[in-house]
């Protein structure tokens, strides 16, 4: 399928269709438009390596979407544990499938900043994955915020 003369609306209308074939979401995932890529990135049949790449893309918005999308990897969602967005901490706290490892990482790091983002904080101590010792850090340090 040719894209190059479609305009941006039809591109990020094919970009969000989960039945648009594989290689037409590979070229629309570099589109030069923020939206065509934020529509792939948030597409659940875009194949994983094509997300590990949108995890790194340069607008926020981008990486929030991968962030949420349920076919995101592992790897990727661990990259975004530190991302210097607190939307996209917050989404990858909440997001089911994040290991404990990954939960105990973005923990440790919003524990860095001298003003930890509150939200984060709360998505960890709810989140099922979070072990038990964390929880009660959490209980203890910020304990009017859960």
């Amino acid at each position: 399928m040719d894209i190059k003369n479609k305009t941006s609306d039809e591109k990020k209308e094919l970009a969000m269709n989960p039945n648009t074939p594989v290689e037409v979401l590979r070229k629309l995932a570099k589109d030069e438009d923020w939206q065509v890529r934020w529509e792939v990135s948030e597409n659940p049949s875009t194949p994983v390596d094509v997300l590990r790449e949108l995890a790194k893309d340069e607008d926020w918005q981008v990486r929030w979407e991968v962030s949420e999308n349920p076919s995101t990897p592992i790897d990727a969602l661990q990259d975004l544990a530190t991302d210097e967005e607190v939307t996209i901490r917050t989404a990858v706290a909440k997001n089911p499938k994040v290991s404990s490892k990954i939960l105990i990482i973005l923990f440790e790091y919003e524990k860095s900043f001298n003003d930890p983002y509150k939200p984060v904080i709360k998505a960890l101590y709810d989140h099922k994955n979070l072990p038990a010792f964390a929880k009660r850090v959490i209980e203890t340090l910020y304990k009017d915020w859960i």
